[in-house]
């Protein structure tokens, strides 16, 4: 049985590690705010789905910026790290948009 998830780590986690863990939650989310969509009426899905476009964009965008960072570079890597963060700020955005929709939705 694998228990990674539950079994404390023996090395502290790098900040490669904890942007790929940060990622992979957005992902998560996204996946989530997806499967809403589709339970939504078809003019809320629509508006949904398009606002979720703009955080999977910014989420591979981040992925992508996350291969480039070697694994071994700890701390040295600033710029890069700067660079998948601000890509995170972007995915928040975008994820919160559409979740508002969702929300709005919800009330109407």
């Amino acid at each position: 049985m694998h228990t990674t998830a539950t079994t404390p780590s023996t090395h502290p986690e790098t900040p490669v590690e904890r942007l790929e863990r940060v990622l992979d939650e957005w992902r998560a989310k996204i996946d989530e705010l997806l499967l809403q969509a589709d339970l939504a009426s078809k003019d809320v899905s629509e508006e949904v789905r398009t606002r979720t476009e703009a955080a999977q964009n910014a989420y591979l965008a981040a992925k992508n910026r996350l291969l480039e960072i070697p694994k071994d570079a700890g701390s040295n890597v600033g710029s890069l790290r700067a660079g998948v963060e601000k890509l995170l700020d972007d995915l928040r955005e975008a994820y919160q948009s559409a979740e508002a929709v969702v929300r709005r939705s919800r009330t109407s």
